[in-house]
């Protein structure tokens, strides 16, 4: 099954045209030379992904663990050609935020979740092999629950796939018409980095956005990417879809918060939405006890062992990380 999820291909959109180069990159969904550097100690960083041994130990709620940066936020999504060439403009020292860049930020994060997407729905049909030799009610239970997830991916990759879509249309063409985003600079580095497309569910506030789970609705999308540049966290939300929709609700939820709780919400939310996140250990190690139990809380959300609610990134008046907002650009 790792050997499904290690196999790469490279997601630019249209290689007949634009040949690929022989080798698939060890992409990194987070620049490693910025974002991972800024906030790595002794070349590690934290990680929510858990490692199979630990969710059995901890039934099934393990703490953050190290991985070297050299291995975080890397997935095998394209060739070292289309990797260089498509995102050398946000690979720099310095970045401007624009349209164009935060375009980027979003194109990379809609192709590492349909690639993540893709290996879960391999990862699962194999699975599905895995009750040979049980008693007939195990396998019952077993086909039962990974049935549910299989429909659920399913659901996913049209959503996906859907995406992807409307970002290689422009991509291809360097239109960026009908994309939006809104980008946050802080004036410190903050203690994580991140890379996601997720469904926005409930806004900072606890208000509902969209209700999942129902076939044959297109569901709205949103990007959120967390790096760092010239010792500064920068934040790009963005996202393809109407004017006034559940993604334009997120981000505007956002700019609501409080300048001086902008950050603690950042976090929160990368807690709740995604496990493409890592963390400064010290940050982490130096968190009261209740604090990383409520992080670790986060990561269940919208999980089998624990639902979404409106309450997960409303703002609860403790503060993790300090730090003020020195730019806002949306467009």
């Amino acid at each position: 099954m790792f050997s499904e999820l290690h196999e790469g291909y490279c997601s630019y959109p249209y290689p007949a045209k634009d040949a690929c180069s022989s080798t698939i990159s060890k992409a990194h969904t987070v620049q490693r030379k910025g974002g991972l550097a800024a906030i790595a100690e002794d070349g590690h960083v934290l990680t929510v992904k858990p490692a199979m041994k630990d969710l059995i130990q901890t039934d099934g709620n393990p703490s953050p663990r190290k991985i070297g940066v050299g291995k975080a936020s890397v997935f095998p999504g394209f060739c070292s050609k289309h990797d260089a060439v498509v995102f050398k403009p946000i690979e720099g020292k310095t970045l401007p935020l624009n349209s164009d860049t935060a375009f980027l930020f979003s194109y990379r994060a809609i192709a590492y979740e349909r690639f993540s997407k893709e290996a879960q729905l391999r990862g699962t049909l194999i699975q599905s092999e895995m009750d040979r030799g049980h008693p007939f009610f195990k396998q019952a239970l077993i086909q039962t629950h990974l049935n549910a997830m299989l429909t659920g991916i399913k659901i996913g990759m049209q959503d996906v796939d859907r995406w992807k879509k409307e970002f290689d249309d422009r991509l291809l063409s360097g239109s960026r018409d009908g994309f939006n985003f809104l980008a946050i600079k802080f004036d410190r580095v903050l203690p994580v980095v991140a890379c996601s497309a997720f469904h926005p569910e409930f806004d900072f506030q606890g208000n509902p956005l969209q209700r999942l789970g129902r076939y044959g609705v297109d569901f709205d999308h949103i990007t959120l990417t967390v790096t760092a540049f010239e010792g500064h966290t920068i934040a790009v939300l963005g996202w393809i879809g109407s004017s006034d929709g559940p993604a334009r609700a997120l981000a505007i939820s956002y700019l609501k918060v409080d300048d001086d709780r902008k950050a603690d919400a950042l976090i929160r939310l990368l807690f709740v939405q995604t496990d493409n996140v890592f963390i400064r250990p010290s940050w982490w190690d130096t968190l009261p006890h209740d604090g990383r139990k409520a992080f670790n809380a986060l990561t269940l959300s919208g999980t089998t062992m624990r639902m979404r609610t409106r309450q997960d990134l409303a703002d609860d008046g403790k503060a993790f990380v300090l730090a003020a907002v020195l730019e806002t650009v949306h467009g």
